[in-house]
């Protein structure tokens, strides 16, 4: 089963090894004023993907609920698909 993010990038479920926890990596040295949230998912093939979003400091409750609700979800496919399977 495939997934579709945000971006449009397409993930194979089957192909998911491991979904990270969600991290604050602080400051983004490429912009003014804004900080990173990200969590990665890696896959069988050894490749990963970063799911990220940038962030003002008044707005990463906003943000951070926002890449959760991303990651439950994508990780409740992933749950399913995996019981379908087996």
């Amino acid at each position: 089963m495939d997934y579709t993010l945000f971006d449009g990038t397409l993930i194979d479920l089957s192909d998911i090894y491991e979904i990270s926890e969600i991290r604050d990596y602080g400051e983004d040295d490429n912009t003014i004023d804004e900080s990173t949230l990200s969590f990665t998912i890696r896959l069988k093939n050894g490749k990963s993907i970063h799911i990220s979003k940038n962030y003002h400091y008044n707005d990463w409750f906003e943000m951070y609920k926002e890449l959760k609700k991303i990651r439950q979800d994508i990780s409740n496919k992933w749950n399913q698909s995996k019981s379908v399977t087996i």
